[in-house]
């Protein structure tokens, strides 16, 4: 398949992907909103769905790699590494995704009560997360898509064959549903409670990393095994 796959076509793919998980990555800037109140309680109003999506998306960034990789590299020295890269990366992930889990149960538990703490709790809590940039979040989020589907469409004029890869167009299309999830919640309650769905999206786009993640892992022991027997 790599040999008869558009090299050209390929590289803009891969370099698309990265630049889209570039993209999640400094989302933060994009919808950071500046407040005294947050400085003075040293609390991060710093959105997380879109960032999370990176370690969703960086998943199908290193499977491209591993592609590319594959037009350089001999076979048999490839598929020797491969399954050990694929696990330390898997672990690196995980790890990642789990932090991140427990940091975004913590920031809604603690939104959640202080908005039903009334008064004094949602006072706190509409000073510090009243507000969100959901304008810049949705001009991300379109971006990001955007991203995605030009990804997707390079892949398959590089090579028809990838969409008979179901565990790579799985993967895709569960990048395609956090996006569309994220964009759904964003829009479906008024300004100041967005950061807490926000949250809800980053925890449900953490879970789908996470069942990613460890299908990485298990395929990598596999490959590993299979390359030393």
């Amino acid at each position: 398949m790599l040999e008869s796959m558009r090299k050209p076509v390929f590289v803009i793919a891969f370099i698309i992907m990265g630049l889209t998980v570039l993209v999640e990555l400094s989302s933060i800037a994009l919808v950071k909103n500046v407040s005294s109140a947050s400085g003075a309680l040293d609390i991060s109003i710093t959105g997380q769905a879109i960032p999370s999506m990176s370690i969703l998306d960086g998943l199908i960034f290193y499977a491209i790699a591993v592609m590319a990789i594959a037009l350089l590299l001999p076979e048999r020295f490839q598929s020797k590494i491969q399954g050990i890269v694929t696990i330390l990366v898997g672990l690196v992930l995980l790890l990642a995704c789990i932090v991140r889990f427990f940091i975004d149960i913590q920031l809604l538990f603690t939104m959640i009560g202080l908005l039903l703490a009334i008064p004094f709790g949602t006072l706190v809590y509409l000073a510090v997360w009243g507000d969100f940039a959901t304008g810049s979040a949705q001009a991300a989020l379109s971006l990001i898509m955007f991203l995605k589907i030009a990804f997707s469409v390079c892949l398959v004029i590089a090579q028809q064959r990838f969409l008979k890869n179901k565990g790579l167009v799985l993967i895709i299309l569960t990048s395609f549903l956090a996006n569309i999830i994220i964009a759904f919640l964003y829009g479906l309650v008024p300004t100041f409670l967005v950061h807490i769905l926000d949250e809800v999206a980053a925890l449900i786009v953490c879970i789908l990393a996470g069942v990613w993640i460890v299908i990485y892992l298990i395929g990598g022991v596999i490959s590993t095994i299979t390359a030393f027997i």
